[in-house]
């Protein structure tokens, strides 16, 4: 086993060694290399300029089955538009950029590299906002060479540029919050310690991904670095995320003080809308015919959400037959209270079909008893996890069509309510020579009266350029293999 192990040691030193005595390939050729910088698209090769680190870079083809180039050899090319036709791409404005040859690649001699410079103009090309994303390309085509051929599968490359500015890239965030009602007492601490990723969106200014020790598309934030280095902020959340109400009956659990046998309790979560209140396919209702209780007494139904919401809006479409199921006479809400851990009614605030109603006019709050459509209720913000209607017939028993509730997943945590806005209190600075951002922010939030003060340190760690990671230090490592004359004794 050692003699092998010797020899394929040996076999692969000589094979590396008398790499010189290889040949040319009977035939040689040009072409774009199949590089993507991340586009992860065939013939598209995404490029990214620094803004104050120059904005000029290279586009360049390989030379292949040459392993020694000793002449001067080339490849002509022309931009072709028609390259950008069914993609996400738009041509590169003639006057944002220049090009060092418009027409060839030069490949020198000793070289296997043809480059063609691209200067980009540092007025037309950076105030243009949809340079700061993936839209704008160069699109090249190879037409004729001094070699054997072009290479058919890459004789094209659509060369796609934008700029970032170089606050951008992840940031190691180091600091503290404190949330304090408005009388000043504390109502939550602690420390922020994570990894935040800023991207530019325009000339020097950055989008985070989050703020606090929050991630997310509702917890974004804009920073604007001036020209003293003093820093702006601002709230920057996703509007075209959906934070609004929904329906959230769809997904609970349904149960019953009782449920006719004929009947379900699942059906008042279909989704669908009633065309009446008449109660014609029973199994597409909820009712308590032949409940145990006996006509005219109160019976409830239930939805457990599983987890906890932010509750605003009920709607209940009620249904009846005329007969045996009849409108209640009465009716309210109750919630599961999660810090006594006990069913409440519901009273506050609430708006019975449009109107007003007080606690006084019913006792409790009344969900409306009109036929042929949804009777409403709205209420202050409630979070809990269940919610019943309880009703009340005059005579017989009762029935629902369809049973909507309204809502948000309730926060987890103060700091974690749907925000307003972010108000600078401090000194807000960038350090340019150690890539560091020291920000000082109060949160105000959209339905709380408390804040959030926040101090923190973000220092910059890296960024994704070209599909590669660039690190605030990196470490090379370099390794050498020369060939000698070894000798084996065995």
């Amino acid at each position: 086993m050692k003699k092998i192990l010797i020899f394929l040691v040996l076999l692969s030193v000589l094979t590396s060694c008398y790499d010189e005595f290889r040949l040319d390939n009977e035939f040689s050729s040009v072409a774009f290399s199949s590089a993507d910088g991340g586009s992860n698209e065939t013939g598209v090769l995404w490029r990214t300029v620094v803004k104050g680190e120059g904005l000029k870079l290279d586009a360049g083809i390989y030379l292949a089955g040459i392993l020694d180039n000793k002449n001067e050899r080339w490849a002509e090319y022309q931009l072709d538009p028609s390259l950008l036709s069914g993609t996400d791409y738009t041509m590169l404005p003639a006057n944002y950029y220049s090009l060092s040859n418009s027409s060839r690649f030069i490949i020198p001699a000793g070289e296997t590299v043809g480059k063609v410079s691209i200067v980009l103009d540092s007025i037309q090309f950076l105030n243009d906002p949809l340079t700061t994303k993936m839209n704008y390309a160069i699109p090249f085509k190879l037409i004729e060479t001094s070699e054997d051929s072009i290479l058919s599968t890459q004789k094209t490359q659509i060369l796609v540029l934008k700029y970032i500015n170089k606050q951008e890239g992840f940031y190691n965030q180091n600091g503290d919050f404190e949330t304090v009602a408005p009388g000043g007492e504390t109502l939550n601490s602690g420390n922020i310690s994570n990894v935040l990723k800023g991207s530019t969106i325009y000339l020097d200014s950055l989008e985070m991904n989050g703020l606090m020790n929050l991630i997310g598309e509702n917890y974004k934030m804009k920073l604007h670095v001036n020209a003293d280095n003093s820093v702006s902020l601002e709230y920057s959340p996703n509007l075209e995320v959906d934070n609004s109400p929904k329906n959230i009956a769809l997904d609970a659990t349904v149960t019953s003080s009782y449920v006719a046998p004929w009947n379900s309790e699942n059906a008042v979560k279909s989704g669908t809308d009633p065309a009446s209140s008449a109660f014609t396919d029973q199994i597409l209702a909820w009712g308590n015919y032949g409940a145990p209780s006996g006509p005219a007494a109160e019976n409830w139904i239930e939805y457990d959400f599983g987890s906890t919401f932010s509750i605003t809006m009920s709607e209940v479409y009620w249904a009846a037959d005329g007969g045996g199921v009849v409108f209640p006479n009465k009716s309210y809400l109750e919630y599961w209270d999660l810090d006594l851990g006990e069913w409440k009614i519901l009273y506050n605030n609430n708006v019975v079909n449009g109107v007003a109603v007080s606690e006084a006019d019913y006792g409790v709050i009344d969900t409306g008893n009109d036929p042929d459509k949804y009777n409403v209720t709205s209420f202050d913000k409630i979070d809990t996890n269940k919610i019943r209607i309880y009703a009340t017939p005059p005579a017989e028993f009762i029935g629902i069509h369809e049973w909507r509730v309204w809502g948000i997943p309730a926060p987890v945590g103060y700091e974690s309510s749907p925000i307003a806005s972010i108000v600078e209190n401090g000194t807000n600075t960038y350090d340019p020579a150690t890539g560091t951002f020291n920000l000082n922010y109060t949160v105000n939030y959209a339905f709380e009266e408390y804040t959030t003060n926040v101090s923190t340190e973000m220092v910059w760690r890296n960024r994704i350029r070209d599909g590669v990671n660039e690190w605030s230090t990196l470490i090379y490592l370099k390794i050498e293999i020369t060939c000698q004359e070894f000798t084996f004794n065995s």
